[in-house]
């Protein structure tokens, strides 16, 4: 394997301990629809069946493809659980400065890509402190596909690229997600290394299923990879 030069690891589950904060912006979404509890328990299965994508995609699907009323969830979503973040319901998983650090002391640069829209991801890099630390950010509104596409990796490479003066290219890349799609999308890409992580999501099984070439419990295992 060629030397790692970037990781781009998920947040939400990953890097950042979520702790049902996603279902509880998405219940505060979806509570003006009037849904009964069978309707709510059967959505919130597929949110949870589907972390790691665009939650714009995810609105749609279960809005039956009207547009409007998806943006509508959408944006309570986004309200919601900023709000959340902002008053400190979200934290990094321990370790996880260091962890940023380390990396980037050995050479590895440091990207950081999720399934919330830059509204969101912009208020976590600030509440978490991780603005001095972290190389690239991307967020899943600033690409054509969310996951399982591999846009947003490809997207923090042109941008580390773009910033270093390199031509990194897939086989330099490390990927790290606790979801199949962040395993799906890491596979598409054609990364060196994509870490699944049962910190969060999905299990060990559907990890390897999805397309994991590593299997951890945290994304600091990712060092030991590395070295």
């Amino acid at each position: 394997m060629a030397k790692i030069k970037l990781v781009v690891l998920d947040v939400a589950g990953t890097t950042a301990e979520d702790d049902g904060l996603v279902i509880k912006a998405f219940t505060n979404a979806m509570e003006p629809f009037g849904l009964t509890n069978d309707e709510l328990v059967v959505m919130t299965e597929y949110v949870k069946a589907t972390m790691g994508q665009r939650k714009i995609d995810v609105f749609l699907h279960l809005c039956n493809g009207d547009a409007d009323l998806a943006d509508a969830a959408h944006e309570r979503f986004v309200t919601s659980y900023t709000d959340l973040v902002a008053m400190g319901e979200l934290h990094e998983f321990a370790g996880v400065s260091d962890f940023f650090k380390e990396l980037k002391s050995k050479g590895i640069g440091v990207g950081i890509s999720t399934g919330f829209p830059r509204s969101i991801l912009d208020v976590i890099i600030n509440v978490l402190n991780w603005q001095e630390i972290i190389d690239v950010s991307v967020a899943a509104s600033e690409v054509a596909q969310g996951r399982p596409a591999p846009d947003m990796i490809f997207r923090a490479m042109e941008i580390y690229n773009a910033q270093k003066g390199l031509d990194l290219h897939p086989s330099d890349v490390a990927v790290a997600g606790d979801t199949q799609s962040d395993m799906a999308a890491g596979a598409s890409a054609g990364a060196a290394v994509i870490l699944g992580v049962t910190s969060g999501t999905h299990s060990e099984d559907e990890l390897w299923d999805a397309g994991a070439t590593d299997v951890a419990t945290s994304v600091k295992q990712l060092l030991v990879l590395l070295n």
